[in-house]
């Protein structure tokens, strides 16, 4: 093979690389993206939109509060973040834009969701309508979700305002468990009332014991939320009587629940 003919399949060679590099480098800093009509809004952040199998679409970098079903408590602020959630997308067309990561284990599309150049998920935040919930590596938008939330409590939206007009939907107390019996409800939702005998706080977690029956879990990521109320929750809920809603875990034979709102862990009445 002569000198010239080496040098121009180098050069072909050369060439191929690059492109490669380039298409690939492009499809991952590209992010995958779709269009498609809500047709059913579920909650504040998931939708049923119209594509081939009736999908379920979760928004991301974003939690908004439980609603009300058959059989489960709902949060304070949940109906109006489902309400503003129909407002934004009902009956529109939307386009989906995708992540590292395009289902999650339940089966359902995860997505930033926008109608036209609005970013649902960004203004369901801005209205205090949701906290933020970044899993990796699902963090591509975490600087304008993070923004969003912060923007919310500098403006007391929502669930970031008067705490005491944060009130649980009509209802819950239909849910309400004997503190004696939480143990039995692993794995769903309650609600619970007992009073708080002591408080324990490490640099991974805070925890509030009810009457040795059951433990509330408040980890770090969430104590901004508390202190955003002016409440250090190892101080202010000590020896006071409280009602928790929340989701029953089991942790070395004891009940707990985690939360993340104090508006989830009230003064009953």
């Amino acid at each position: 093979m002569n000198s010239k003919r080496r040098k121009l399949l180098f050069l072909l060679l050369f060439l191929l690389v690059v492109g490669f590099y380039y298409l690939s480098e492009k499809r991952e800093n590209t992010p995958d993206t779709a269009e498609y009509r809500v047709l059913n809004v579920i909650d504040g952040d998931t939708v049923i939109i119209d594509d081939t199998r009736g999908s379920r679409v979760r928004y991301l970098g974003i939690d908004t509060p439980e609603i009300a079903y058959q059989g489960s408590p709902g949060d304070p602020m949940s109906q109006e973040a489902r309400d503003y959630n129909i407002k934004l997308v009902q009956d529109k067309r939307v386009k989906l834009e995708f992540d590292k990561e395009k289902y999650d284990v339940y089966g359902r599309i995860l997505a930033y969701v926008y109608i036209d150049d609005l970013l649902v998920n960004e203004e369901l935040l801005k209205e205090g309508l949701a906290t933020v919930l970044i899993i990796e590596p699902n963090g591509m938008h975490s600087e304008i979700v993070l923004d969003a939330l912060q923007q919310a409590k500098k403006n007391k939206k929502g669930m970031w305002g008067e705490l005491r007009t944060l009130i649980p939907p009509q209802g819950n107390s239909e849910f309400r468990v004997d503190l004696s019996k939480a143990h039995r409800y692993e794995g769903k939702r309650i609600v619970v009332k007992g009073r708080v005998l002591d408080t324990r706080k490490s640099d991974k977690v805070m925890v509030l014991n009810m009457e040795d029956k059951l433990d509330v879990v408040i980890f770090p990521d969430d104590w901004n939320n508390f202190q955003h109320f002016d409440i250090d929750p190892e101080k202010f809920y000590m020896d006071k009587t409280v009602e928790v809603t929340g989701r029953v875990k089991m942790y070395k034979g004891k009940p707990s629940i985690v939360v993340d709102h104090p508006m989830l862990l009230r003064s009953p009445g």
